[in-house]
């Protein structure tokens, strides 16, 4: 049998190694455009900030593969998928033949279309490349303007702080991490932000980028603010270009079933790149979560060697955020339209401390915990294993 990986991400080598352990003949061979083993991607702005050294990042070392005769094709780009003859053709011209294939490509930065960003030096953070390049340009008393308020774009802000730059968030909604606060959540954590010493721009739509002599981006109401260094972070989308021209179906991502086999027989896809059948959402869902990652190349390497396992998800799952700058903790449904919902709320804006518990048919659905997070894992241990909460109802910021 011969299986081939296309990604090195937490999907990707998780993948390999549960095919290893299931099958200890057959080749598996992995397939990346970067040109280092898997590394923690989450923690990339830790680095950039000076808190992890660069080699604490890698999670394997290319010994790993070797001895679980795992074989790591690096710098090297698919060009094509060639599903009925079921090999892989990449830019060097090598033919890659396969008998069962993951992809596990990941997503990429989007960025958005403002007149002048292509023509500046504007930067991302979604590589280990990416990070050494803001690293080395990041300079004490310089400015940097980060596109952006979902959780990269604040964990970049922080890093960049931490370095001695002046940092500033520009957000085009009116709310920081609005996919995962409700408006009072955003406003205490905004608060803390901005006592941490990050300027915080709400509302702006940016409109154009001067990388003249005089850097500057200038927004739709007319204001301008310099910068030294521009990072855009509005999110991310699934890398499907090599799929285009397949019978593979896409969508947001590529379309999987609970046994994350794709519209083509004999293959699969796994993390950020996938979009999986949700029970609860009755439909496709993606979750750009590390642990779904690791759990998805697990599962999908199951099915792959003939041992069917079922993936299931959940909207809490595909939706959990933590910070490490700022004590926080949100995870499932925050922002309930439906009105038999119960929801419990503790606040305390001199101290930026705010609480809120998401409840019904005595379940927990969702949670923001700010600034006090002692508690937290143990509700979100009630989502995750969707438990009844009747035991310790009555203790909810109770202190206990």
């Amino acid at each position: 049998m011969r299986y081939v990986i296309l990604g090195n991400g937490a999907a990707g080598i998780s993948a390999a190694e549960t095919l290893r352990s299931l099958d200890e003949l057959s080749e598996i061979t992995i397939i990346s455009e970067e040109n280092v083993p898997t590394y923690t991607k989450f923690l990339l702005p830790d680095y950039v900030g000076g808190r992890l050294p660069r080699e604490k990042l890698f999670l394997r070392s290319m010994k790993n593969y070797e001895e679980n005769k795992i074989n790591l094709m690096l710098n090297k780009k698919v060009d094509k998928i060639d599903v009925e003859n079921k090999c892989i053709k990449l830019n060097c011209g090598t033919i890659v033949e396969y008998d069962k294939l993951l992809a596990a490509t990941g997503a990429k930065p989007v960025i958005p279309k403002i007149d002048g960003l292509e023509n500046s030096d504007y930067l991302t953070i979604n590589t280990i490349t990416d990070a050494d390049i803001i690293r080395n340009r990041a300079s004490a008393g310089k400015n940097a303007v980060i596109v952006g308020g979902g959780l990269t774009g604040v964990e970049t802000a922080y890093a960049l702080k931490n370095l001695g730059m002046n940092t500033t968030i520009v957000e085009r909604e009116d709310s920081i991490l609005p996919q995962h606060l409700d408006s009072m959540g955003s406003e205490i954590f905004i608060n803390q932000v901005q006592e941490d010493g990050i300027d915080v721009l709400l509302s702006k739509n940016m409109v154009f980028v001067s990388s003249g002599e005089e850097k500057y981006v200038e927004f739709s109401d007319g204001e301008k603010i310099k910068y030294d260094m521009l990072v855009i972070a509005i999110g991310t989308r699934p890398c499907l270009d090599i799929f285009e021209g397949t019978e593979i179906k896409c969508q947001r991502g590529v379309l999987v079933n609970r046994y994350l086999e794709s519209s083509v027989k004999d293959v699969y896809a796994a993390g950020d790149v996938s979009e999986s059948q949700s029970y609860q959402a009755r439909g496709y869902v993606s979750g750009y979560i590390w642990s779904n990652a690791l759990t998805q190349g697990k599962c999908a390497a199951f099915n792959m060697a003939g041992q069917p396992k079922e993936f299931t998800t959940s909207e809490a799952a595909s939706s959990a955020v933590r910070l490490r700058d700022v004590p926080l903790i949100s995870m499932g449904l925050v922002k309930p339209d439906e009105k038999d919902f119960e929801v419990v709320v503790e606040l305390d804006k001199e101290s930026n401390m705010y609480k809120k518990i998401v409840l019904k048919d005595n379940k927990v659905k969702g949670m923001i915990f700010i600034g006090d997070v002692k508690t937290g894992n143990i509700i979100a241990d009630y989502i995750r294993k969707y438990k009844d909460i009747s035991d310790i109802k009555h203790l909810i910021f109770s202190g206990s």
